[in-house]
């Protein structure tokens, strides 16, 4: 019998291979090539063609995997390893704000295309870093039964990695948001946007630091808060672009010493 798995995975691997097929005849393929896999006429554009190609080969294993596994159903696993009793059932795994992230960091990536190189750059960092983590909680989550057994592994393994890493990417994420916001702002607003972001940041620290019983939840729904807010400033006033920079001195004293010169 086909497992859920198998028919999710082998439905994606028959939609990416009709979709080179289709973009193999619309790019100038020949005779057969496309549903011979070049065997009879030309494919088309060849980046696009073994792109979808390989994502269909790809995504068919994966579907043998599920089917193999029996989609980690535990009995039907007991009786392929001809054990007496279902090994222990993963626990439900609890909600993730990394999907929240990661299209925050895609949406970054799509804005920078058209606006500006480093909202790009800066996207790049957001959807890598998002990618790592969201993996890591996944494995940690199924280590074992137990969720404390889980996360204790996590913290083993990323805590030294993740606290060096994370702290100067987000620090380097957060100036570069400020920056574009501070450049966009007049002279007045600028020295008022500066200072209304470092009392709030001082006074979230102040008041994480007096309650150490608060939820764990509670301080990164705070603090994710706080990012996307800035990051979503930064976006916006680096579109708007900068303000004007007058500089002082030139008229006709300037003209008259470059005329000299």
């Amino acid at each position: 019998m086909l497992t859920t798995g198998f028919k999710l995975w082998f439905g994606f691997a028959v939609a990416a291979m009709m979709a080179a097929v289709f973009a193999g005849y619309t790019s100038g393929a020949t005779e057969t090539g496309p549903v011979s896999i070049g065997w009879k006429g030309g494919v088309g554009n060849h980046v696009s063609y073994t792109i979808l190609i390989f994502a269909a080969g790809v995504l068919a294993m994966f579907g043998l995997i599920a089917a193999a596994f029996r989609d980690a159903d535990a009995e039907a696993q007991a009786e392929l390893l001809g054990l007496a009793e279902a090994p222990t059932g993963q626990v439900a795994v609890g909600n993730s704000l990394w999907p929240v992230f990661g299209a925050l960091g895609v949406g970054t990536v799509g804005v920078g295309l058209v606006v500006n190189s480093a909202i790009f750059v800066l996207g790049l960092v957001i959807v890598a870093a998002v990618g790592v983590e969201w993996t890591m909680t996944n494995w940690s989550e199924r280590v074992s039964g137990d969720p404390e057994v889980n996360a204790e592994a996590r913290e083993n393994l990323m805590r030294p990695i993740e606290i060096p890493i994370l702290g100067t990417v987000g620090v380097a994420v957060l100036v570069l948001a400020v920056s574009r916001v501070l450049l966009a702002s007049s002279v007045t607003g600028a020295v008022w946007v500066a200072t209304v972001v470092g009392l709030v940041i001082f006074g979230l620290a102040i008041l994480i630091s007096r309650r150490p019983e608060m939820p764990r939840s509670t301080v990164r729904g705070i603090l994710f808060a706080g990012i996307t807010a800035i990051l979503i400033l930064g976006i916006v006033t680096a579109v708007s672009g900068e303000r004007e920079f007058h500089h002082k001195g030139g008229g006709a004293h300037h003209d008259e010493a470059e005329a000299d010169h």
